[in-house]
């Protein structure tokens, strides 16, 4: 197994287009909206793919293909639970993003909430999004570099810090645009080339039918211990379900929402979306379970079995065995380009709240348009340099890439996604509950994994229960206060004792159960034991709820009409004409796309002039027939649509 001097040359050409793509797309980049939002004008369709694929990236073929290799159905069931998650979050609220009328994920806050908490949740978004792009490049190198490089011990690290470099001169220049098509570009080679090789899969003899598969694929488990001794059960696909409703529908994902022209395009994009998740089970969960049939132990493969945890390179074994030369370097090239445009995406959405939500709104109210995409595109640099950092970390950590990514979603992401999301849905939230439920989640998430020992889906679940907790109780709270402060100071006393004797009664970590409490208060173990922790926490959790129901009470009548008019604005649908197009002509990208894919087609076949690419010609002819069939059906869609109306390109 391995690749061959056509390989090399396809991911080449490959690279060229994408970083071309990028270049011509900077024409449409003259002002600050049209770099982060693309000018409201991104098609439905393109902002629907591209959001699928901001999701996974090479973390689909790492992390996400070793924990169906290590947990088989288990595994299969975690791709088919993200839809359904996101189908709730984008049903609750693609329209409503749409009508925010926003620029950044967090813009809509100071008006809803406050300005402490557009700060807070500025700084909070951008550190928990920080990560994602070295998660990306983690996974990214660890997939590439073994295959490219086999004998190379530090081509990981180093292939994290040129791939980190190429995404800087990338995301520069084309902004949100860029993103999308590039997107839709990727997503086009990697579906054609991934739903080949599922069928290949059956076809080749080695695994049988589908029906032999099935039987010799292990039976379904609920209980899973991974190498690093995290533990998955169902408790963790019903927390996993939980987190995807509020996790799916915030931050980059938004911005895919409230980046196309209106209300209706910003439903089109969920469902396109939608339905791209739910190929997750067919196309990233079988491969690596005939991974698993055909190598119980994937580190006795010579090509991988000197790296660490080489079950998270099974996709790509399995691509090497079934897909010829030339085609394995055509996957590589959209899988690496997959993951430029999720760095694109996030670093894109990061600098948009950066540069708007706190250079412009906080720091330099009088800031000019151009200081605003000056400002965005350095902090890109920036941000490069961090992920860079930290995903030579994610690499040498302990942890696999799939595990240390949900430590990082539910210690982070929960808490931040839950309000945020809930802010342009409920009017039942005071103006200082987002802040409290952040803070409350937060350290509810850091107890339930550093102090209760809670496996991930239970972590999950309480941190999203106490997260909606302080927000649905702030107003009653803060009501209560006006009354009776003495009241509500005594019902935080009780809430912080009854959260202790919770913390003692339920979790699964030795030294803290009531005899090992009642020990500590005698004094017989030392003071900054286990308990301690619990009963701070706890007094935490109190300080918190009566802090907070204090300064909402301050607030409940003082911002009503400015909450008015944001729900009203939330309930007014978009003026296409006067809000959007401005006299503009709608952006059409079909031709390009077409032509590219059908460019693609043309590439697949010319493979084949190479000896070594023809193993097997039956799976270029395929992957050719799928992406001839694609490029014409867009060809033929950007003829209408510009027969029909017009457009600008």
């Amino acid at each position: 197994m391995g690749v061959l001097p056509v390989d090399v040359v396809v991911i080449a050409v490959y690279l060229i287009l994408i970083l071309l793509i990028g270049v011509y797309f900077s024409r449409f980049m003259k002002n600050s909206k049209d770099f982060f939002i693309g000018g409201n004008l991104i098609p439905w369709w393109a902002a629907g793919i591209s959001l699928y694929m901001t999701s996974f990236s090479a973390w689909m073929f790492t992390g996400a293909a070793s924990f169906a290799y290590n947990t088989g159905w288990f595994g299969v069931l975690y791709f088919l639970v993200q839809p359904l998650g996101f189908y709730i979050g984008f049903q609750l609220s693609a329209e409503r993003w749409r009508r925010t009328r926003v620029t950044s994920p967090v813009e809509y806050v100071q008006t809803r909430f406050n300005k402490s908490t557009q700060l807070l949740l500025s700084i909070l978004l951008s550190l928990s999004l920080i990560y994602w792009p070295a998660h990306h490049l983690a996974s990214l190198s660890k997939i590439c570099a073994p295959t490219l490089f086999p004998d190379s011990a530090f081509a990981i690290d180093a292939m994290i810090v040129v791939f980190g470099i190429i995404v800087v001169f990338y995301t520069l220049s084309g902004g949100l645009w860029a993103v999308c098509v590039t997107d839709v570009v990727q997503f086009l080679i990697l579906f054609a080339v991934c739903s080949v090789l599922v069928v290949v899969c059956f076809t080749a003899g080695e695994v049988g039918s589908v029906f032999d598969f099935a039987r010799k694929v292990p039976p379904l488990e609920f209980h899973h211990v991974i190498r690093d001794k995290t533990v998955y059960t169902h408790w963790y696909l019903i927390g996993f379900f939980a987190s995807k409703v509020f996790g799916n529908a915030v931050g980059d994902k938004a911005q895919r929402f409230y980046s196309v022209k209106d209300e209706k395009a910003a439903r089109k994009v969920g469902w396109m979306a939608f339905a791209l998740f739910m190929s997750g089970p067919i196309l990233f969960g079988v491969p690596p379970l005939v991974g698993r049939i055909l190598w119980p132990d994937i580190s006795l493969l010579p090509h991988f079995g000197q790296i660490g945890k080489p079950d998270e390179n099974v996709y790509i074994a399995v691509v090497l065995r079934y897909m010829p030369a030339g085609v394995i370097g055509l996957f590589l090239s959209a899988m690496m380009a997959a993951s430029m445009s999720a760095l694109d995406s996030v670093w894109n959405t990061v600098s948009s709240i950066l540069s708007v939500d706190i250079y412009k709104n906080i720091l330099n109210p009088q800031a000019s348009d151009r200081q605003i995409l000056r400002i965005g595109r350095l902090l890109i640099l920036v941000l490069a340099a961090i992920a860079i950092a930290m995903a030579l970390t994610i690499i040498h950590s302990s942890y696999g890439i799939f595990t240390f990514s949900n430590i990082f979603f539910g210690l982070t992401g929960v808490p931040i996604a839950v309000p945020l999301l809930l802010g342009i849905l409920s009017k039942a939230m005071s103006r200082w509950s987002a802040m409290s439920s952040i803070l409350a989640g937060t350290l509810m998430a850091s107890v339930a994994r550093f102090l209760l020992g809670l496996s991930l889906g239970p972590q999950y679940l309480l941190t999203i229960a106490v997260t909606l907790f302080f927000i649905y109780t702030s107003l009653p709270l803060a009501r209560l206060y006006r009354r009776s402060p003495g009241v509500l100071y005594g019902a935080a006393c009780g809430f912080a004792v009854l959260l202790a004797a919770g913390f003692i009664s339920f979790n699964d970590r030795g030294g803290l159960d009531w005899p090992f409490f009642f020990s500590w208060l005698r004094g017989s173990i030392p003071l900054l034991s286990a308990p301690f922790w619990a009963v701070l926490s706890a007094l935490g959790f109190g300080a918190l709820l009566s802090g907070f129901a204090r300064l909402s009470a301050v607030e409940i009548d003082r911002a009503q009409p400015e909450l008015t008019a944001f729900f009203t604005k939330l309930e007014t649908p978009i003026d296409l004409q006067n809000e959007v197009l401005k006299g503009r002509k709608e952006v059409s990208v079909f031709p390009m796309v077409g032509a590219v894919s059908m460019g693609f087609a043309a590439l697949t076949l010319l493979i084949l002039l190479a000896p070594e690419a023809r193993s097997k010609i039956g799976v270029n002819i395929g992957i050719s027939a799928v992406l001839f069939f694609i490029g014409l059906v867009f060809l033929l869609a950007g003829w209408q649509q510009n027969r029909q109306h017009g457009s600008e390109f």
